[in-house]
């Protein structure tokens, strides 16, 4: 069974509806205008249709999480036929989705908490992990994210932070910071520690994140809150890394508190509109929660459109919107393109701007983790910047400089790699090659053992044997392959070469090959008798390897390559006609013993 063609990341947000009127939301009048009933009624079924249809359309959602406006805004039943919706899903694609290296059976909530404590039976039930969004100082928490009332709800806040510590399931905190978060860090800091020792919650499980303008909040709220700037941004990861490393904190700061900013998060895509997509209870289907509402990031309706045509449009859409605002000058030349791809869509519509906007901060984690973002330079970078462009900004691609020359390299044949072109096929397809590299045709005696022969080039692995003055050695051929490629076997040879590993560069290749120490032949009616048997001969080697004794250097090895005059020769001309044969069988291809002999044992 295959695996689903295209695995994406499913936001789903059944409703709008929140429970909470924050100052910096970017859902503008969106949450206060939601229809509660209305989106109650259909939350679970327009999961249920939308899931079915991806199946249908070979697309699995290897992560569904539930997002908002608020999703604890429904009732509790509607809360539990999602979370089975969601589990069902997982349990039902288990197999796919632990192939793709995701460990999913529980379903995932965004929520604020003001609504945990009533529902937390609920969420323990169904073992939901829990993503929890506060303010950070908790100062603001009370100031900006009040009630739709318009109360502060610090105290219940805490209350509830503290029941999450006990939960016994998976959960982190998520804080969205703007510039008035960054102008008191020490108080930042200061409630990090109070959540953590006083509150109970492990906060190396938090994520951070940046607010950035939104049009829809700007025209419902005018927009209170001013974006942070990089200047800003950075300040804050030096404090922290001055406040938390070396504490049990530690972990965090290297691993979660930053994550948003790196390679794995969806703001890091090349064409983020191919893997991410957030549908809502309406059917719609946006690009995310930051394009949600945005005309320019809608990309259909699962009840109106096919699956495919949602997610053509989505690739198109993000795309054209890179291509709108193009690629900063810096972008070309940065050894980290690799890992950033210019930041997010989203917020470059919302920004009028071509970059990231975090980009300064991005750069100090790249810095100060330089093997987990390793920085592209020179040839390597060039490369890549090209070939982004080539697929993210054509229409840039046009004016781009022609790359340089590639240095001198190997160039192999592209059908190279086709089934009939490779060694083991071009052997089966020639009778005479498939004598010349038998691996049951040649034993080697070495007092007494048997030890067959086998090419080199095709055996799997290489032994190497010990041979001392007296010993004896005697070479078994059989005599059927003195007829092979010869018309009169007569006249036919064994035909020894034995090569010794102290590497010789010469020849027009020069290459650097192990040096050849001498080439020995006894013609056919010249060998003696088996003991194997009338269809076998033997040649004895043991005073031909005595001879050349001298030659042999102790602790390197020798390497003795047997075959017949004619099928060597056989061997040269298949080089010369077939390139495919000559690429692969560059190296002597005959059967051969490697040995130490040891002359002054």
């Amino acid at each position: 069974m295959n695996l689903p063609s295209r695995p994406i990341h499913l936001l789903y947000v059944p409703t709008l509806a929140c429970n909470l009127g924050c100052s910096y939301c970017y859902l503008g009048t969106q949450t206060t205008e939601a229809k509660l009933k209305e989106d109650s009624a259909r939350a679970a079924s327009t999961l249920r249709h939308a899931l079915t249809a991806l199946d249908e359309a070979g697309v699995l959602a290897f992560n569904v999480s539930l997002h908002g406006g608020e999703v604890t805004t429904l009732p509790a039943a509607v809360l539990d036929e999602l979370f089975s919706l969601v589990r069902a899903h997982y349990l039902r694609h288990f197999d796919a989705i632990t192939a793709l290296g995701h460990k999913k059976l529980a379903p995932h909530i965004k929520t604020n908490l003001y609504k945990f404590a009533p529902l937390y039976d609920l969420f323990e039930h169904h073992k939901v992990s829990i993503s929890a969004s506060i303010d950070l100082p908790l100062k603001l928490h009370e100031e900006h994210r009040r009630t739709l009332g318009g109360k502060g709800w610090r105290d219940l806040a805490c209350d509830n932070l503290r029941r999450l510590a006990a939960y016994p399931h998976a959960k982190k905190i998520s804080a969205t910071l703007a510039a008035e978060h960054l102008a008191d860090i020490p108080a930042l800091i200061d409630d990090i520690w109070y959540i953590h020792r006083e509150l109970g919650f492990d906060m190396n499980q938090m994520n951070l994140m940046f607010a950035f303008p939104s049009a829809l909040n700007t025209a419902a709220r005018g927009n209170p809150l001013a974006p942070a700037n990089e200047a800003a941004q950075r300040a804050l990861y030096d404090a922290l890394n001055a406040a938390f490393a070396g504490t049990e904190l530690e972990e965090g700061l290297r691993r979660h508190w930053f994550d948003e900013f790196t390679p794995s998060y969806c703001t890091n895509a090349v064409n983020c509109g191919e893997r991410f997509y957030l549908l809502q209870g309406d059917g719609n289907v946006y690009s995310c929660v930051r394009g949600q509402g945005l005309p320019e990031f809608h990309y259909g309706n699962v009840y109106t459109d096919p699956i495919d045509t949602i997610l053509a449009s989505g690739a198109r859409k993000i795309s054209a919107i890179h291509q709108q605002f193009g690629l900063a000058d810096d972008c070309h030349n940065c050894g980290h393109l690799a890992q950033c791809h210019s930041g997010c869509a989203v917020v470059k519509f919302q920004r009028q701007q071509a970059k990231s906007y975090t980009c300064q901060l991005q750069k100090a984690l790249y810095r100060d983790y330089p093997l987990r973002f390793p920085a592209l330079a020179g040839n390597d970078q060039a490369a890549y910047a090209r070939n982004y462009i080539a697929r993210a900004h054509p229409a840039l691609a046009i004016n781009m400089p022609a790359p340089p020359p590639a240095p001198a390299a190997l160039v192999l044949p592209s059908d190279l790699v086709e089934p009939k072109n490779g060694l083991r096929a071009l052997i089966a397809g020639d009778p005479t090659l498939v004598e010349l590299y038998r691996a049951d045709a040649w034993q080697l005696e070495i007092n007494g053992e048997y030890v067959a022969l086998e090419s080199q080039i095709l055996r799997a692995r290489s032994d190497c044997h010990t041979i001392l003055p007296g010993d004896q050695i005697s070479l078994h051929l059989c005599r059927d392959l003195l007829a092979v490629a010869c018309p009169e076997p007569l006249r036919n040879t064994v035909y020894l070469q034995v090569l010794r590993d102290t590497p010789v560069v010469y020849g027009d290749e020069q290459r650097s090959k192990q040096a050849h120490l001498f080439t020995y032949q006894r013609f056919a009616n010249c060998l003696s008798d088996s003991p194997l048997g009338e269809h076998w001969a033997m040649l004895d080697l043991a005073p031909l390897l005595a001879l050349h004794a001298p030659l042999f250097q102790r602790g390197v090895r020798n390497n003795l390559l047997v075959t017949t005059g004619y099928l060597r020769d056989y061997h040269y001309q298949k080089q010369k006609m077939n390139a495919f044969y000559h690429v692969q069988a560059i190296n002597l291809p005959f059967q051969n013993l490697e040995f130490h002999y040891l002359t002054d044992a």
